[in-house]
């Protein structure tokens, strides 16, 4: 029985240099937390966009040809959408 892919090398070394190529987000956005007391302060913070760090691992993994793909599908059984994410490499 087969227990891995024989490409498993190749998709690795890909994911390698795709992870070297990551870097943060900028925390170009900015949050604030009203104090619920009187007596406290507000709490202010910076932070990125979703779609920012999307665009920097797409870019990454697309240098690399490593596709990520996500579906959803609706459980009705659960009430909730369920959602699944792969990764995949052209050969």
């Amino acid at each position: 029985m087969q227990r891995s892919s024989e490409t498993i090398g190749a998709i690795a070394a890909a994911l390698a240099k795709a992870q070297a190529e990551l870097i943060n987000p900028e925390k170009a956005l900015i949050a604030t937390i009203r104090a619920s007391n009187p007596r406290e302060k507000d709490q202010t913070f910076r932070y990125s966009s979703l779609s920012s760090g999307l665009d920097i691992v797409r870019k990454a993994l697309g240098g690399h040809e490593i596709a990520a793909v996500q579906t959803t599908a609706i459980d009705k059984d659960a009430g909730r959408a369920r959602h699944r994410a792969k990764g995949a490499r052209r050969a």
